[in-house]
């Protein structure tokens, strides 16, 4: 019992002593810590080294890239502007006679600068049809289209911007939720939400004729045409390329970042003047945002657009952006909303 009790004894203070080893072996970053850094910011690294170890040198890598080394423990700068937005992966290997210990450490590299801010003036006010869930929203030609959602109602329209009358329509199959719409040329392309394809149709018919599937982004939110390809979102805060003939993924994206961290829920889609303009869902807010690099350059805050007498039980939130060119007018609406909005921005 004793040669027992004397093996469990010494068996517990060998781990003891293990663990204690090596935490006495292990090194961490002393700089950077974990957190957020600015694009364009220095960034220093150096390792935290238990005072009994000594260091031969040390390489650091960026997402398994070798970017710096170091003699001894001594500090090295890189430039995080030729990073992109989002989680970064530093990690150092630290050389001692023979001996490898490494430690890593993540941090989100975002926007150096806070978007502008904005406010709104109405300029107009137009008649919008309660029933219109509205999902995705589009002027040419002097008329509105319009995709509308929930299953069982959905539809795809053509409406009279100074009357909100329906001028043509089609229903979508009960099975399917109506999301964001834009149009290409002669052809009108509306998403649906969970059932993985996008629908393609005449523009002066309505007539579906192509049907196409999502690949990466496996949900339909957004879309919108910059004259050369397509831009789709899916309620995250990445925003994906498409083909504008054969709809698929080209394989490109962006991240969209303010200065906080990513930009989530972004929804229905407007490309105005060089810019990505982008609902973000359950809020009042429209978010200003650069195509190339996914950085957030402006936000539009729209509360109190639609006033609270003009709201009812069944009255949803803020969707649906569509951008005469020519005239150069914005609108804006939302769902089961009764009017359609012409807007312009205010710098606040």
């Amino acid at each position: 019992m004793k040669n027992i009790l004397f093996c469990s004894i010494f068996a517990i203070l060998s781990i003891a002593a293990c663990t204690s080893q090596k935490k006495a072996n292990r090194i961490s970053f002393l700089s950077p810590e974990p957190g957020n850094i600015s694009l364009g910011d220095t960034i220093k690294l150096q390792l935290n080294v238990p005072q009994d170890k000594t260091t031969d040198s040390v390489v650091y890598y960026v997402n398994d890239k070798i970017v710096d080394k170091s003699i001894g423990n001594e500090p090295v700068y890189f430039d995080s502007s030729t990073l992109s937005f989002g989680n970064q992966l530093l990690n150092a290997k630290h050389y001692d006679k023979g001996e490898v210990l490494e430690s890593n450490v993540l941090v989100m590299i975002v926007p150096a600068k806070a978007p502008e801010q904005y406010s709104f003036a109405v300029v107009n006010s137009f008649p919008h049809d309660i029933g219109a869930y509205t999902q995705g929203l589009e002027y040419t030609d002097g008329v509105l289209y319009e995709s509308t959602g929930e299953y069982g109602s959905s539809s795809l329209r053509k409406v009279e911007l100074e009357t909100g009358k329906v001028l043509q329509s089609v229903e979508l199959p009960r099975t399917q939720f109506g999301e964001g719409l834009t149009i290409v040329d002669d052809r009108i392309i509306q998403l649906t939400w969970m059932e993985g394809i996008g629908l393609v149709y005449d523009k002066n018919t309505f007539k579906k004729i192509h049907e196409f599937n999502y690949q990466a982004s496996r949900e339909g939110w957004g879309i919108c045409y910059d004259g050369e390809k397509l831009i789709k979102s899916d309620g995250t805060n990445r925003l994906y390329f498409l083909d504008k003939k054969t709809y698929a993924e080209t394989g490109n994206s962006i991240d969209v970042y303010d200065h906080r961290g990513p930009v989530d829920q972004l929804n229905e889609l407007e490309y105005i003047d060089g810019k990505i303009y982008a609902n973000v869902y359950t809020t009042d807010k429209i978010v200003i945002i650069d195509p190339q690099s996914g950085r957030v350059e402006g936000e539009l805050n729209m509360i109190g657009l639609l006033p609270q007498k003009d709201r009812r039980g069944d009255t949803d939130v803020l969707n649906g952006i569509a951008y005469d060119r020519e005239n150069k007018r914005i609108f804006v609406t939302g769902k089961k909303w009764n009017t359609l909005f012409e807007i312009k921005l205010l710098p606040r």
